[in-house]
């Protein structure tokens, strides 16, 4: 890969923080192009708005693009709530749109993020345009006790051992068999700044949450892309997310991990451009 494209400069706004439940009214986000349609770019339980550092130019000659960090993450205030629903992060995202003057837009969520915007389809439905979900998480209710109770464990001990110890362990996880040497510095730089209490808070949201409970309700046209190597969702998750949405249709791309987003850059944003249209 070639030298990545610059980010756009870290913007904070203030929003109502009580529909959301969140402790403080500060949320952050990046922010490319000017419209005339919106697209939210929402990332991953290990991430942030950084991760979309390859849509934004992709994107922006077309859209308003942002990506937002959501409550706990890069300088976002966190929810009150030790264990927040996955609707509170969804009335997070309509609150940064009113704060943004944002009265609908298209959505893609990364993993978690596919979560979120999953459940801000059937939360806000009229503020959503199409929905797109990359490397598309389920989330754990679904699983036994026993493994849900791994997971969490696991995501506790990586929050003990500190940002960048999780980011020297979990990039591996997260990309495909073969993956470049910028994605990987990418990855770890961008897991970095994760903060233990945001990740943790994420965590039990997506304990509690099985999208496919509630997928037969979301009336927005959507996309899922799973790539075929994904070992933290794997394309039998996708499938059935997929199987669950009316009218879904799914990508599968070979070769590709977790992240599509920074994996295949330019195949993801030809799919997400043909999925939003103009």
């Amino acid at each position: 890969m070639s030298a990545p494209p610059r980010l756009p400069e870290l913007r904070l706004v203030a929003v109502d923080p009580r529909g959301a439940g969140m402790e403080g009214a500060r949320m952050s986000y990046m922010e490319a192009g000017a419209g005339p349609d919106a697209v939210l770019l929402l990332h991953g339980i290990g991430s942030n708005c950084c991760g979309w550092r390859y849509m934004f130019e992709a994107l922006s000659d077309r859209y308003r693009v942002v990506a937002w960090n959501a409550p706990g993450y890069y300088l976002s205030d966190n929810l009150a709530s030790p264990a927040p629903t996955n609707w509170q992060y969804a009335d997070a995202l309509a609150a940064l749109m009113d704060a943004l003057g944002i009265a609908s837009a298209h959505v893609a969520g990364s993993s978690f993020g596919s979560m979120v915007g999953a459940s801000f389809a059937v939360r806000h439905p009229a503020r959503l345009g199409r929905l797109a979900l990359l490397g598309a998480s389920r989330g754990q209710k679904w699983l036994p006790d026993h493994e849900r109770a791994r997971r969490l464990a696991m995501r506790d001990a990586a929050a003990g051992e500190g940002a960048v110890a999780m980011a020297e362990k979990r990039w591996q996880v997260l990309l495909g068999p073969d993956p470049d040497p910028l994605v990987v510095r990418l990855t770890r730089d961008v897991l970095m700044a994760t903060h233990a209490r945001g990740l943790m808070q994420a965590a039990r949201a997506s304990d509690s949450t099985d999208v496919c409970e509630f997928a037969a309700r979301i009336a927005a046209p959507t996309l899922v892309i799973t790539g075929a190597c994904d070992q933290v969702n794997p394309p039998a998750v996708g499938q059935a997310i997929a199987a669950a949405i009316p009218g879904c249709r799914i990508e599968m791309p070979e070769g590709i991990g977790h992240l599509p987003k920074l994996e295949a850059p330019a195949l993801t944003a030809r799919l997400l451009r043909d999925h939003f249209g103009a």
